[in-house]
């Protein structure tokens, strides 16, 4: 295979769309759920078992910390220096 066409096969590769676009709604869902920390860790049993957990103060930096993963994980997604397993 020449240059060129592997070229093009990187370009056009639908996995690869696919990637940038999982990894930036990853990154996107995360950014919102910044601001509504305090809701998630009130009203959802996932948020009262970390305040339970944690207790009310670390809570919401562990919850922060876990966002704050998403968003990198979701970024490296994205940026294709993650790739899933191809089967």
């Amino acid at each position: 295979m020449t240059r060129l066409a592997e070229i093009h096969c990187e370009i056009f590769d639908p996995m690869l769309r696919h990637n940038v676009l999982v990894g930036g709604t990853i990154v996107l869902l995360c950014a919102l759920l910044l601001p509504k920390e305090r809701w998630l860790l009130e009203k959802t049993a996932k948020g009262q078992r970390l305040i339970h957990w944690f207790g009310p103060g670390s809570a919401v930096w562990v919850l922060r910390g876990l966002i704050a993963a998403g968003m990198i994980f979701g970024g490296l997604l994205a940026a294709e220096i993650i790739r899933p397993v191809q089967w």
